[in-house]
């Protein structure tokens, strides 16, 4: 297509579409960018992509990489990270069991779920994020259906560079973190500490379904009570309290450069995080205004709450997580290897499975009676290794990949459910892993001068295996299952042009197939209420993408459109069902949408910044859950050294999320949330940062409370 028509085209496309603004965290335009597996500028990859930068990170006070994240084009990040728990981020409406997420090229994707733990991560150690959204099938396989989020860590080019980062802020949320890089001659090492922690806001508040009255089994209700609604039928009845969080992590790193194309990096992350809840509540008062815990409630329409004392009590849970990468580059000759291993060897949560006869908010937090501790780590290892081959017009990639992850869950009874070392005895042992090999191929093919051509195809062969679930019967007797092997293979193609009308327009048109297989504990976990089904198959997605990008010196913006429809969708079975699990969808589910981002520079003290997503995904022309319509970022920044000033706005609409019971759709709330930071550079290298999150005080429910008006200040030193 001509550019004088191309350009009207999408300008219109643009026009039709709500436009909203994204924070400034994208270095656009000279940024290079690694995920695709080749060294190219932003503006010249055949996918929408924006780059997280650690300057744009300093900028704001970034408590975990999932803050740093939630402000990129078509990401959805729940609130409910906000606390530190480990939290699912989507990207058009694909969840982290589709989109790959790595640490220096290496897997964060937890082998037992798929869930990244965003929390763990340090956030002073970073150079870089880059975020490819769309089917990096050919290259990276299964987790990449939605996209490819790669973390990268900074590499020492100084004798001397580091960096340090001193926080408090509200609810006795503080940070400190250090890291220091030196270099001697062609030796590079690095070491970083990081500890955060806070007493937590508001969180997990407790919503209940009411129900009619069953005439055969009538009771009499303890209360009469009017609650406020989180949604139709929901009620919320109080909260499990504050959300308390500790967070210790260390790397380090050590590399050698054998000259100026070939060098060796090996990296070490480790990681511990606790979470507790404390200070619970009730919304439930007697006549006489005292707080009431338990029972039957009867609301004005007569329809009834059953509440016990003990959903108040929250979970108590650790996570602890190594992260160990080895990476081989030699430059000159374009040959790339990495092996790396993910180790969670403690994660788990308990819960009490009673509460203490007198019930308040002091009782409730010092309760330490029986309980149940469920205990899942999981190990991953993954070898890559590819060679670039240039020829002629042609830039060859050519790869295998080689990923081994398991899981092994215990479920324990516990005598003392906060002190999980006493008293404790198993009931049921689950566990399996799964094996991929792979082998891909990529064709960069100039077409034209102007013009590139994209061919690329992966080949797949995935073993899921040693599968078991045992049991403890009531007699005493252990209940045996061990599952069969499967193996699935599959071909995943990639197609994608990408023209350059000059050196500041570029448009491309992308199709990638994916296959993706089913995660192990929808495979082999039982959870008590939920059956494994060794049955499952792995899902497909057909992905085609058509974008439009403009950079130059004052305004950068960019336009996609989507289309990806997923079949063989693995999804939960309400309760009710017999056996309830994990199966394969009959209906496809179709996400479908646009993404607009641009930043102007209005002078040289003055720039505002915006995206827009608008994503429509449906199963059987019903909307799919937990995945908001319009996502909305805009704001404006003020520079005038020393003073730096940012006001940035959030919009997220609605989500439809199923209820764990009865599979349910019921709606979470849409939200505007404004913030402010301001930063004043002391002096050079000294820089002193305040924020203000939700401004205006808005309150809204999302799964969990969400954070309400808090206070941020920060001293931060690079040398």
């Amino acid at each position: 297509m001509e550019k004088r028509k191309l350009i009207p085209l999408v300008l219109a496309m643009v026009a039709g579409t709500s436009i909203a603004y994204a924070a400034p965290q994208y270095d656009l335009g000279e940024v290079i960018v690694t995920a695709t597996r080749l060294e190219e500028k932003t503006q010249h990859v055949p996918a929408s992509v924006n780059v997280v930068t650690a300057e744009e990170m300093k900028k704001r006070p970034v408590q975990n990489l999932a803050d740093a994240l939630a402000r990129t084009t078509g990401v959805y990040r729940s609130p409910v990270a906000d606390g530190g728990m480990s939290s699912d981020m989507t990207m058009r409406g694909f969840g982290s069991a589709e989109t790959l997420i790595m640490l220096d090229g290496q897997p964060l994707n937890s082998g037992w779920n798929s869930s990244v733990d965003w929390a763990v991560l340090p956030t002073t150690d970073i150079e870089k994020i880059e975020v490819v959204r769309g089917a990096g099938s050919s290259l990276y396989g299964g987790r990449a259906v939605g996209g490819v989020i790669n973390i990268i860590t900074a590499k020492s080019q100084e004798e001397l560079s580091g960096n340090a980062v001193l926080s408090y802020g509200s609810d006795k949320t503080k940070r400190f973190g250090l890291n220091t890089k030196v270099r001697k001659d062609n030796w590079r090492m690095g070491i970083g500490y990081e500890k955060r922690s806070t007493d937590g806001y508001v969180g997990y508040y407790i919503d209940k379904k009411a129900a009619k009255q069953n005439p055969k089994k009538p009771v009499t209700p303890t209360h009469k009570v009017d609650l406020a609604q989180s949604a139709r039928d929901y009620y919320i009845i109080g909260s499990r309290g504050e959300k308390l969080n500790d967070t210790e992590t260390w790397s380090f790193s050590l590399g050698y450069d054998f000259d100026e194309d070939r060098s060796l990096d090996y990296a070490f992350t480790r990681s511990k995080h606790n979470y507790d809840y404390r200070n619970p509540f009730t919304y439930v008062y007697d006549k006489s205004g005292n707080p009431v815990w338990g029972g039957v409630w009867e609301l004005p329409d007569k329809r009834i709450l059953k509440i016990s004392p003990d959903n108040y009590l929250g979970n108590y849970g650790v996570r602890d997580m190594d992260v160990h990468r080895l990476q081989f580059a030699d430059r000159k000759n374009q040959l790339f290897a990495h092996f790396g291993y993910t180790n969670r060897f403690n994660d788990g949560f308990s819960t009490s499975s009673s509460a203490p006869d007198i019930v308040n908010t002091d009782t409730l937090n010092a309760w330490n009676g029986p309980g149940e501790f469920s205990y899942y780590p999981s190990k991953a290892y993954n070898f890559d290794i590819h060679k670039n081959i240039d020829f002629k017009d042609h830039t060859l990639t050519v790869g295998y990949n080689y990923n081994r992850e398991s899981f092994a869950q215990t479920r324990f009874d516990l005598k003392h459910w906060r002190n999980r070392d006493t008293g404790r005895s198993p009931y049921e042992y689950n566990g399996g892993r799964g094996i991929l090999h792979a082998l891909y191929l990529q064709d960069k093919w100039q077409v034209a001068d102007t013009t590139d051509l994209y061919l690329g195809m992966r080949y797949d062969r995935y073993k899921k295996e040693k599968g078991y679930n045992n049991t403890l019967q009531d007699d005493g007797t252990w209940k045996y299952n061990n599952f069969a092997s499967g193996t699935y293979a599959e071909w995943s193609p990639k197609v994608a042009v990408e023209h350059r009308f000059d050196e500041n327009n570029s448009a491309f048109i992308s199709y990638g197939h994916s296959f993706n297989p089913p995660v192990l504990y929808q495979v082999y976990r039982n959870s008590g209420t939920i059956d494994p089904n060794p049955d499952l198959k792995p899902e497909t997605t057909n992905t085609w993408e058509v974008g439009y990008k403009h950079y130059d010196q004052n305004l950068t913006w960019d336009v996609t459109l989507f289309h990806a429809k997923t079949k063989d969708l693995v999804a939960l079975k309400p309760r009710g069902s017999s056996p309830r699990n994990y199966y394969n969808s009959e209906s496809d589910l179709v996400r479908r949408g646009i993404e607009f981002g641009t930043q102007y520079r209005f002078n040289q003290n003055w720039s505002a910044y915006a995206n827009y997503a608008l994503t429509d995904a449906k199963i059987d022309g019903d909307r799919y859950y937990d995945i908001p319509r319009h996502l909305v970022h805009f704001g404006v920044q003020w520079d005038a050294k020393p003073w730096q000033v940012l006001l940035d706005n959030t919009y997220v609409s609605e989500r439809q999320a199923p209820d764990v019971d009865t599979g349910e759709y019921k709606s979470e709330d849409s939200y505007f949330i404004t913030s402010l930071s301001a930063n004043y550079e002391i002096q050079e290298g000294l820089v002193l940062q305040g924020d203000i999150y939700n401004l205006f005080d808005k309150k809204f429910y999302a799964g969990e409370a969400a954070r309400e008006r808090t206070y941020t200040v920060s001293l931060q030193y690079r040398f």
